[in-house]
């Protein structure tokens, strides 16, 4: 560490002053001596010559003065409170002032009484208005019940009489077409018992048959004219002869009556040599 680090900005300051100022003494003592050799004999002198000043020590920094005791806080005398002040007197007020203000007070209490009273009669009214709307809305809403059940039962009631109507129109198409089918299967077997007799005084018999009674099936479809237009063989007798004899009777007797209560003019004939 150097001289430096040791010296304040004021000691610096301070040393420099001092360094002016012995230099200053210096050149002064340098001419006197010059001017006083002059007049008397020169004489030796030593001087030395610093280039630096020695360091100078530091001022001792005062130590910071002790805090002053502070003063103990003594009891404060207990105040008694000051008396309450004394009412003042009210100035009675004049007879003809007291008498107007009580006319007024008694005016103001009977517009309060009024107010409250017109209020009073505005709740109740407005309860009863409230009241009447609710019973009203209610016989609203229980008429609108009454007429959706009421055509709730008159929509039950036509979907039933519907349902009835369509099931005896049924009952009815049904009847009907139960007598036109039995109608029509009388017709038939009137038909082919015609046909079958027809059919039966056109076959002969072939030798084969030696006393057996063989059936056959055939159908026979039929123009409109009755004439034959196809004989085929559903069910076979068992005997060749007898089937064949009866296709060849079939197509001899022919034409037979017009067909018409026929059903695709096609007619099924069972055919035996004994019936």
């Amino acid at each position: 560490m150097t001289y430096d680090d040791y010296v304040t900005d004021k000691e610096r300051r301070v040393a420099r002053w001092l360094a002016v100022a012995m230099h200053a003494a210096f050149v002064l003592l340098l001419v006197f001596g010059v001017a006083w050799q002059k007049h008397h004999t020169e004489s030796a002198a030593i001087v030395d010559l610093w280039s630096t000043l020695p360091p100078q020590r530091p001022e001792a920094v005062p130590a910071p003065p002790r805090p002053a005791p502070k003063p103990e806080a003594k009891p404060e005398a207990k105040r008694e409170p000051p008396p309450p002040p004394k009412p003042e007197a009210k100035p009675q007020p004049k007879p003809d002032i007291a008498l107007k203000e009580k006319l007024e007070k008694e005016r103001k209490l009977k517009e309060q009484k009024d107010l409250e009273k017109k209020k009073q009669v505005e709740l109740q009214k407005r309860k009863e208005d409230e009241a009447k709307k609710l019973k009203t809305q209610q016989l609203e809403e229980k008429k609108k019940e009454d007429e959706k059940r009421k055509l709730e039962r008159e929509r039950a009631a036509q979907e039933a009489e519907a349902k009835r109507a369509a099931q005896e129109q049924a009952d009815m198409k049904a009847k009907f077409a139960a007598q036109q089918a039995a109608a029509q299967a009388k017709s038939t077997d009137e038909y082919a018992r015609q046909v079958r007799t027809l059919v039966l005084r056109h076959i002969v018999e072939p030798p084969a048959l030696q006393g057996r009674n063989p059936q056959v099936e055939v159908e026979v479809s039929l123009f409109a004219n009755g004439a034959v237009n196809e004989v085929r063989v559903v069910s076979k007798s068992g005997v060749p002869e007898w089937d064949a004899a009866v296709e060849r009777a079939i197509l001899k007797a022919a034409p037979f009556p017009p067909p018409d209560p026929v059903p695709d003019r096609k007619l099924k004939l069972i055919l035996r040599p004994k019936q």
